[in-house]
């Protein structure tokens, strides 16, 4: 809640005061979120300031830390609602009745997916952990859980495909590891190219991330299968 060495403005007092249910209060509070996020990914942790997210959120700095005390407590929020979208993701596609390629591939489209809605996750996440790794040392207690039931459902299926003599021998871990850089490849991949080739349009975009998917989709499919 509040620190005592932030005093509200009365003006900023007003803003807080709502008719029903805090509909203004959860408004203020996606205001900051959103604006956070924007310039986290554009700046990084390091340069964006909480002048800067209170100046494109429309409200004071004392309002922004009203409801979120410190920049590594706004930091923390975004990390969180971004990579809790990312793990409720993979709920649907893991499941024991379907078809095990089929399952894997879903998955693949899945992961790839989430960043094609969130392009800029990759090396804003990468900048994070080289430059702040205690921020994400912060989240391993909420996230490794989950991480591993994910790792675990796609490993035991792997394995028993292989008992079954289905696809070919290969280690789980290595396997899920080869999924995970070639999906995240494309993305760490394309900003760079964007600058020292010139950008490209969003038609053009879209259609490289396609065919990219596809073409990890078949890698990993001859990968396990040989055809």
């Amino acid at each position: 809640m509040l620190d005592n060495s932030v005093k509200i403005h009365e003006a900023d007092a007003g803003q807080l005061k709502t008719g029903r249910g805090g509909a203004r209060q959860n408004t203020t509070e996606q205001a900051i979120m959103e604006a956070a996020e924007e310039l986290f990914l554009d700046m990084g942790y390091n340069q964006a300031t909480t002048t800067m997210i209170a100046r494109k959120a429309g409200v004071t700095h004392a309002m922004l830390h009203y409801y979120f005390r410190t920049k590594e407590h706004i930091f923390m929020k975004v990390l969180e609602k971004t990579l809790n979208e990312l793990m409720q993701s993979f709920r649907p596609v893991m499941s024991r009745d379907e078809p095990f390629w089929e399952t894997l591939e879903k998955g693949i489209s899945t992961h790839f997916d989430f960043f094609v809605r969130h392009p800029r996750f990759v090396t804003f996440l990468y900048d994070t952990v080289m430059h702040n790794p205690e921020l994400v040392e912060r989240l391993k207690e909420s996230f490794m859980p989950v991480i591993r039931r994910i790792y675990s459902f796609h490993a035991c299926r792997i394995q028993e495909e292989m008992d079954k003599g289905t696809i070919r021998k290969v280690d789980p871990m290595h396997l899920l590891a080869d999924i995970a850089s070639l999906n995240l490849s494309a993305f760490m991949f394309f900003p760079v190219a964007g600058r020292l080739f010139g950008g490209t349009d969003e038609s053009d975009a879209r259609r490289f991330l396609e065919e990219r998917k596809t073409e990890i989709i078949e890698l990993i499919r001859y990968r396990l299968y040989g055809r």
